[in-house]
């Protein structure tokens, strides 16, 4: 009997063939691996947390673009815009982020808030249909970085959304759309590869473009241009999608945290070293490359029928300018100078407070000579109730200079006039000083303050002492239509919004759109 049954079941077929065995057992051993790999993951993450971003960041040094796209990489909440890496632009702005968080540096006595919105397209603003050929509807597209992304204002201050209220309320029978496309962080490489992978095939009637701080004021290893055109290598793309994606794991992390990379220092590329012998100094974008990129991005707009504003809303007044400004003059390309205009608004409106008040207007004397020093004289109106007033400062890209001063407003010490508000004093500058940071505090409490986990290093005003100064009258706590140095508040947003409709309703194109429809 036992034979028999051996006989049976040695000659039935096998319920599971070899390669159909072989297949369970890699599907096995391929999910006892991902489990050891997620076991592996969890685990690091109780030994390395967010990662060493701090040794990371110092092997990045001297590279703005690198320090940006590592903590991208390694730590994207702290960045106050959210942003994401993309491997056509470098970084963008995070489809359907939400984020809310109050301004830095804070003023004093308030603590102000601003709400970030990105559509689904990676666009600050509401969410829109995509356009169709001969829709009917006036298409402005903003490309730009911080300013025209509209960096520390609330949701509908930036000057896109306010611009499309402005023409829609003057224009009320036209569809007209106002799209921000503004992205913190870019250059004019950015900008302009945007426009040409996707900004223009949303169909803009009109394309305003403003960039420049981030070009010239900050350094660089490797220039945005050759960031870019090392993208197009297929090979590059991946090996940098992998170190990406590598980088956000608690593995990985964990393995630089036991045996760290050598901080080799990084080398100047060529575009860099051509930079450094001309100039002295590397940054994203030489000017020269900024009017090239400006030209290219003419040629296309051009080419698809639309319109060109150039912006200079560089508040930093780096030397990028000069690029965007020759290229719109030999261009016929209508160039609207936001920092001029500023400077002209500023000026009106310190000179009303100084006469409104009985005190000398702003002025700065000639230098009696290279090696004399300069007397500066500080002031700036607190709001009551009186409180001690000082004035804190340091030189700025010259001669080291500190500046820690009483200030006064009893008709000492270079005050004019006792008890009216206006706090003053009166300091002596070294003639080898050219220009230095300063704030002012009350009761010990500084003006602005810089708030983690990124502390806004902009909250300083700046003097260029050429020769003797009495200072404007400067209002504690407010910068005039600025959030700090770099950024306009809200006011500062309207004022640009009234410039450009100006300009706007001169485009013949947009004349002929709106023919008879003023409302």
């Amino acid at each position: 009997m036992l034979q028999t049954d051996a006989t049976v079941t040695e000659g039935a077929p096998s319920r599971v063939g070899p390669g159909l065995g072989a297949l369970v057992q890699l599907t096995v051993g391929a999910i006892v691996f991902v489990a050891l790999l997620g076991a592996v993951e969890f685990a690091c993450g109780f030994f390395v947390g967010g990662g060493d971003l701090l040794g990371s960041l110092k092997r990045t040094q001297g590279d703005t673009v690198a320090t940006t796209m590592k903590v991208l990489e390694l730590a994207p909440e702290l960045n106050p815009s959210p942003l994401v890496t993309d491997f056509d632009l470098l970084w963008r702005n995070k489809p359907l982020a939400v984020k809310t968080q109050p301004v830095n540096p804070r003023p004093y006595g308030r603590d102000d808030q601003w709400t970030i919105r990105i559509d689904s397209r990676g666009f600050r603003g509401p969410e829109r249909p995509l356009p169709t050929p001969h829709d009917g509807t006036y298409r402005i597209l903003c490309v730009g970085d911080s300013i025209t992304f509209g960096f520390s204002v609330d949701q509908d201050a930036p000057f896109a959304r306010r611009l499309e209220a402005l023409l829609r309320a003057r224009y009320p029978s036209r569809p007209i759309e106002v799209v921000n496309a503004g992205v913190p962080g870019w250059s004019w490489v950015q900008g302009r590869r945007f426009l040409e992978r996707e900004g223009l095939a949303l169909r803009p009637d009109l394309v305003i473009v403003g960039h420049g701080t981030n070009d010239q004021f900050f350094t660089a290893r490797i220039t945005d241009r050759e960031r870019v055109a090392r993208l197009e290598n297929p090979i590059i793309r991946d090996v940098e999608y992998a170190g990406v994606f590598l980088a956000r794991t608690n593995t990985y992390r964990a393995l630089v945290w036991l045996v760290p990379p050598r901080a080799e220092p990084m080398r100047n590329s060529r575009g860099c070293e051509a930079q450094i012998k001309e100039t002295g100094s590397c940054h994203r974008l030489s000017v020269a490359e900024i009017e090239e990129s400006v030209h290219e991005i003419r040629r296309r707009t051009a080419a698809a029928g639309a319109d060109l504003l150039v912006l200079n809303a560089d508040f930093m007044e780096t030397a990028a300018v000069r690029g965007s400004r020759a290229a719109a003059e030999k261009d016929g390309i209508p160039f609207v100078d936001l920092v001029r205009r500023f400077h002209e608004l500023r000026a009106e409106d310190e000179d009303a407070r100084a006469g409104k008040m009985g005190l000398a207007h702003a002025a700065v004397g000639r230098a009696e000579g290279s090696s004399a020093a300069r007397r500066v004289v500080l002031r700036v109106l607190v709001p009551a109730p009186p409180s001690p007033v000082s004035v804190q400062g340091q030189s700025y890209f010259s001669a080291p200079f500190q500046l820690n001063e009483q200030m006064y407003d009893d008709g000492t010490h270079g005050d004019e006039a006792a008890g009216d508000g206006v706090f003053s004093v009166a300091v002596t500058v070294p003639a080898a000083v050219a220009a230095f940071d300063y704030k002012f505090y009350r009761d010990g409490i500084p003006e602005f303050e810089p708030l983690p986990p990124m502390p806004s290093t902009q909250g300083m005003r700046l003097l260029r002492p050429e020769g003797d100064v009495i200072a404007p009258v400067a209002v504690f706590g407010d910068l005039f239509l600025m959030v700090e140095r770099t950024h306009p508040n809200a006011r500062g947003h309207e004022v640009i919004t009234r410039e450009l409709a100006a300009e706007i309703e001169k485009l013949p194109s947009f004349e002929r759109f709106t023919r008879g429809a003023r409302g």
